[in-house]
């Protein structure tokens, strides 16, 4: 049998200096069970582990070493519960086997079912994670202790980017302490991979798959190869490969969004109250207030119905090659040193297609076919209205195709140390993180403008689309519908025939210096004492081009000097014979909406060569490289030094055990941003002599702009800034009896804002004449905002825990974040030194606020039920749940004026999970609930996901110890994401189908 040796190097290391020593945790594991898959890609490797009991005195006074074999669930459950003792502060884990026997496929699936944690999906599948409420970007990841880094600026790491099959164990630290690297507002989740020192020999794991969507006609492959050579047996290699393609679609049936534009059942009584406006009692108060025409159109929309301005079909896919590798190379040079290199990468190439078929409606229905519900929503009318001219007007169709090359990588580079004896841990390593984004984007579409006749109805708050009576306005003739539109005749779209180019890039990366010492005495209150420092210099940079083609039958257009009219027959040669028939729509989900079953989408490469040859324009004109960069790149670099000291002590008191750990961490941030800034200056108007014109009644005039005033700027900019913050931290854990502990926990954290928030990204207008200093106009400016502070909160939680035996828990917590400084969107800030030169603006950029306060509880439990007889003796249960709430969170509904909950929190949350497991099956069922969450505002409304729950099961099958086989299922429920902007108001439903994999584990 291969031998997989944990009590090795780092993890036997942790375990001599560990803060909780206890009897329950000196077991020593030494070999590997049949089904220890250390890659297996399926998630389902099995660790067989041995464990050294304690000596059982005998009369004779004799001990006797009893060798007790611990496998599969079993093992992945206690093992994760003994890390959750021996952590100095609040944390729950996850082991290998954990992640292997779900379904998970990748690292976010498996974090949601940690009590406290709530998973964001995108298109079926697991993305970032939030932590107790407070969103991804503010939870700090690390991958062997090194920063894993976000896409695009952002801090918010996506989890799809890491196959489970790379990993060995996950530590959610949902407290703090004074050695945990700062950036962790939410909580921290730590990434361990595995180590070839943690074998005694040669291993090799083969694992393959076939994965099935039913949304989609074909089996995708996935492979995992794990291999350790043992060069000597203080010397190791470990490769570990997982490949797979990965095929997803998206579904959609939408409404897009709510607007109001009309006041259709005159109704006296408001729909919504405009806090400006909420003085006047009637429409012809608003009329007769002497309003500006935004403030009368304001104030009559509290009268105003909300209506669905786009319903629309949409049809995403993804087509992705996923590969994660890991290498790592680990020598024990003597007894005391170990040395280790490893390089992690992760990358993603996705050709992804989003098809769009939409009517936009806007205000274009007639107000007497409008059918409004009790919740003052518009569910019915024609697409037949009138403008304020009183000119005909109906729908838009647009035919939309978006296509993206898109490709990905995340690279980890890690070189360390560890030197130990009777009373020194000292370990250290430099590293290089880095991620690495290009997006090709292409937009084709076309469009037909004034379509009436047909009908939108809501039909259970989703849209159901007639075009049966479908006509073009002749907007001479209200009456004329003898234009037919048939929605698939690409001869009747005139409007619009485009293309537009908007590729980009994101590159991240961070270099790492680490340096970590602990001296632990003996025979000392103080079991510790710890002290560190870690210096990182980060820089981002973005890139973008754009290129965009219009063309409309009947209008003119210049080529090389050449002016040329876009013809009916132009028209008709890009699209009629450059489209395709889409698969059915909404094929495996039943809905209780007619849909239309397909239509004729946009194929972009043809279409895109016909439109640019018969524009006249060359393909090489349209090409990346001969585009130039758009003026909102930007570079960034943040540099950051931070040291701490912190001491563990464990003292009795009578009969009971205290333990715990205090210190603080002192962190400081330098950033430079540079972006680009536009400066204009307007001043006094001057005639040909310089001097000042005057008004017909000798008043100062408004400013004009001065291109060569020395002050003017166009270009790039930095704008540098730096803070220090110091971060205490206290962790106590009173033993009160054996298995019965009662925790208390206070820390002050921060996280670093998101690049994209730092990018200064500046529009200003200085103003320097005679009639602006008379109002007091103020300089203005429009940009991001590289002053912004991070971050900042002081978190307190108490919880009591019950370990019943080695693999059952009975815990509950209460927790308390204050954050002190939060990031909102923009708003105008007076009086603002933006560029540090003494210069005052007004500007509108994000800001910082404070005093929101989350605060919640946590319950968790599970057991194995060997107590019970037969087969239910295999059997387990594992439940969790999670509540939280936010108060003073300075967001409102732009709709009722309340207050909003925190973008992305869920209230209530909770994991049931079941099992069985005996030699030779496996049985696994997982429901993960999360309630319905505050996503973002869209078109000023505020958007809420919908409740969810999704349903998960695996089972397995042991032939030998080489090899197993299994099959899994994902979204059992049929469950689907539903986006809502209020009662009755559904934005957006999305299918994705469910996913079942078929495959086996063989390892030698």
């Amino acid at each position: 049998m291969n031998n997989y040796n944990q009590s090795n190097n780092l993890d036997c290391i942790n375990s001599e200096f560990s803060l909780f020593k206890k009897n329950s945790l000196a077991k020593r594991i030494t070999s590997i069970l049949a089904g220890a898959a250390i890659g297996t890609l399926a998630a389902t490797h099995a660790y067989a582990q041995e464990d050294q009991a304690q000596p059982q005195a005998e009369e004779s006074e004799n001990f006797q070493l009893e060798e007790v074999i611990i496998t599969g669930i079993r093992h992945s459950y206690t093992s994760a519960l003994d890390r959750k003792r021996e952590a100095g502060t609040m944390m729950d884990s996850i082991v290998a086997e954990d992640i292997s026997e779900f379904p998970d496929k990748n690292i976010g699936e498996a974090l949601q079912r940690i009590s406290g944690i709530q998973l964001e999906r995108d298109m079926g599948e697991g993305t970032s994670v939030s932590v107790r409420g407070v969103e991804s970007g503010l939870v700090r990841v690390e991958l062997n202790g090194v920063t894993a880094m976000g896409m695009g600026g952002s801090r918010s790491v996506d989890f799809r980017d890491m196959a489970s099959e790379l990993v060995k164990s996950i530590d959610v630290y949902k407290g703090s302490e004074a050695r945990l690297t700062e950036g962790g507002v939410g909580g921290t989740i730590q990434i361990n991979t595995r180590k070839p020192n943690e074998f005694d020999e040669n291993f090799l794991s083969i694992n393959g798959e076939a994965q099935y969507n039913t949304m989609i006609d074909e089996v995708m492959p996935k492979y995992n190869l794990t291999g350790v050579y043992k060069v000597t047996d203080k010397f190791g290699v470990l490769v570990n490969i997982t490949g797979s393609e990965v095929h997803t679609m998206l579904n959609g049936l939408r409404n897009t969004n709510w607007q109001k534009y009309h006041d259709v059942d005159m109704d006296p009584n408001k729909t919504s109250i405009d806090q400006l406006y909420a003085d006047y009692s009637s429409q012809q108060e608003c009329m007769n207030a002497g309003l500006d025409a935004a403030g009368e159109t304001a104030c009559l929309e509290q009268w105003y119905e909300y209506s669905p301005s786009t319903p629309r079909y949409s049809i995403w896919g993804r087509e992705e090659d996923r590969l994660s590798a890991n290498i790592e190379l680990q020598y024990q040079l003597t007894d005391h040193w170990s040395f280790d290199v490893s390089y992690t990468d992760s990358s993603r190439h996705k050709v992804a297609t989003d098809r769009n078929f939409q009517v936009e409606v806007g205000s274009a229905f007639n107000l007497d076919s409008a059918v409004v519900d009790g919740d003052k929503n518009v569910v019915q009318f024609v697409t037949n209205g009138v403008n304020a001219a009183g000119t005909p007007i109906g729908a838009t169709i647009r035919n939309r195709t978006l296509n993206f090359d898109w490709d990905q990588e995340r690279e980890v580079m890690h070189a360390g140390f560890d030197y130990i004896n009777d009373n020194w841990k000292i370990d250290g390593y430099i590293a290089r993180s880095s991620t690495f984004e290009d997006i090709d984007s292409r937009d084709t579409q076309s469009a037909q403008n004034n379509v009436g006749g047909i009908v939108v109805t809501q039909v259970g708050e989703l849209p159901e689309i007639d075009f049966t009576d479908a006509y073009i306005i002749n907007q001479n003739d209200e009456n004329d519908t003898f234009d037919t539109f048939n929605y698939n005749d690409g001869t009747q779209y005139t409007s619009l025939d485009r293309f537009k180019y908007s590729p980009y890039q994101n590159e991240a990366s961070e270099n790492i210096a680490q340096v970590d010492l602990i001296y632990s005495p003996e025979d000392s209150f103080f079991k510790a004492y710890r002290t560190g420092f870690i210096a990182t210099d980060q820089d981002f940079a973005n890139n973008s081009w754009g290129y965009n083609l219009m063309q409309t039958v009947g209008n003119p257009y210049t080529v090389d000097g050449e002016t040329r009219v876009w013809t009916q027959d132009d028209h008709e040669a890009v699209l009629v014979d450059n489209r395709f028939a889409t698969d059915m729509f909404f094929r495996d989900y039943d809905l209780d909406v007619d849909v239309i079953e397909s239509y004729m989408a946009i194929d972009t490469d043809p279409y895109l060569n016909t439109l640019l040859e018969r524009s006249g324009y060359s393909s090489a004109e349209a090409a990346r490289g001969n585009l130039q960069p758009i003026d909102s790149r930007y570079n960034i670099n943040v540099q950051t030094q931070s040291a701490y000291v912190q001491a563990d002590f464990e003292t009795d008191i009578g009969s009971m055990i205290l333990r715990g750990n205090f210190g603080v961490r002192v962190a400081r941030t330098e950033t430079a941003s540079e972006g680009f800034t536009r400066i204009r200056v307007l001043v006094e108007q001057t005639d040909e002599s310089g001097n000042p014109i005057y008004g017909p009644n000798g008043e100062d005039l408004a400013g004009v702009e001065d291109p060569d005033d020395p002050r003017a700027f166009e270009g790039r900019q930095t704008v540098e800034e730096d803070f220090v913050d110091v971060l205490p931290s206290l962790n106590l854990t009173l033993e009160m009896m054996e298995g019965l502990e009662a925790y208390v926990g206070v820390a002050k954290v921060m996280a670093r804002p998101n690049i994209n928030d730092l990018n200064i990204n500046a529009d200003c207008t200085l103003r320097d004449y005679p009639l602006a200093v008379d109002q007091m106009t103020p300089n203005t400016c429009t940009a991001g905002n590289p002053d912004l502070d991070p971050y900042r909160a002081t978190q307190g939680e108490v919880a009591l825990t019950w370990y019943p035996n080695d693999a059952s828990i009975l815990s509950a917590a209460y927790f308390v974040k204050d954050i002190t400084s939060y990031i909102f969107g923009a708003e105008t800030q007076q009086d603002v030194d933006f560029f540090n030169d003494g210069t005052v603006w007004d500007v509108r950029q994000q800001v910082n606020k404070e005093g929101i306060t989350t605060k919640g509880f946590e319950i968790q439990a599970s057991t194995f039920f060997d107590f019970l007889p037969g087969f239910l003796s295999n059997t387990g249960a594992k439940a969790n749940y999670t509540y939280i709430t936010a108060d003073n969170v300075d967001d409102f509904n732009p709709l009722t004026g309340e207050q909003m909950p925190l973008r992305g929190q869920s209230e209530n949350s909770y994991n049931l999970e079941a099992f069985y497991e005996d030699e030779s099956w496996s049985i696994k069922l997982a429901y993960n609930y999360r309630d319905e969450f505050y996503s973002r505002v869209f078109d000023g409304l505020p958007v809420f996901v919908d409740a969810s729950g999704y349903i998960d099961g695996k089972i397995a099958y042991t032939l030998n110890e080489n090899l197993k086989f299994y099959v899994d299922a994902r979204n059992l429920g049929r469950e689907v994401k539903l986006e809502t902007s209020g009662p009755g108001r559904t934005n957006d439903l999305q299918w994705s189908g469910r996913a079942f994999s078929l495959g086996f584990t063989y390892r030698m």
